[in-house]
């Protein structure tokens, strides 16, 4: 995330692109393609409760503490720092940077390249947010809404047989659930009619 994994074309912009989404707390100013696949995936990770943006120790050595992106985890708050390939550290520097995260409350929570990667999750990540913008009529939101909670979490060929939307169901669940309205599940199989959908 910090120094040698940046992408060229966001260092050299004045104003970097910004990372927006129901769980953050302030807008994130993106450093590589990279980080903002990250991003999006912890969005869509139920675990994860609120994305912040401050200060934290830097997982590199110097300078000693920069502006990072922080997950607020079910589990606690941990500094995302995302790099190509993962550093090695020696045993002393990870104890050393252990020490100055947990005095500001925090683990660290390292992804790289092969890691952010990971098929199917990549792939569902990447198509649900291209529906970020999906315009889901206000009825069928309603339908949506009202057979989640009735029902509970159900695939998305079950929430079309009880909800009977009119709009593209995969589409509009997809965009409910870049608004922070539903949970969709990225992390089993391909999305499709089998994919899960659960209510927040």
């Amino acid at each position: 995330m910090h120094g040698q994994a940046l992408h060229k074309q966001f260092l050299h912009k004045a104003n970097p692109p910004l990372f927006l989404g129901p769980k953050c707390t302030v807008a994130i100013p993106l450093e590589t393609f990279l980080q903002r696949d990250a991003l999006r995936e912890a969005s869509l990770d139920p675990a994860v409760c609120t994305i912040n943006y401050r200060a934290a120790p830097n997982p590199y050595g110097a300078p000693p503490t920069l502006k990072g992106v922080v997950l607020g985890r079910i589990d606690g708050d941990y500094l995302l720092d995302v790099c190509r390939i993962r550093p090695h550290r020696s045993p002393a520097a990870s104890s050393r940077l252990a020490e100055q995260l947990a005095a500001t409350g925090l683990r660290l929570l390292e992804r790289d390249a092969t890691d952010i990667r990971r098929e199917p999750i990549y792939s569902n990540v990447h198509e649900v947010w291209s529906h970020a913008h999906y315009p889901v009529p206000i009825i069928d939101r309603l339908r949506i809404g009202a057979a989640l909670c009735e029902s509970g979490p159900q695939t998305v060929h079950e929430l079309r047989q009880r909800a009977r939307p009119d709009c593209h169901l995969l589409a509009a669940v997809s965009a409910l659930g870049c608004q922070g309205l539903l949970t969709v599940d990225v992390r089993e199989g391909p999305l499709g009619e089998q994919t899960m959908v659960r209510p927040i």
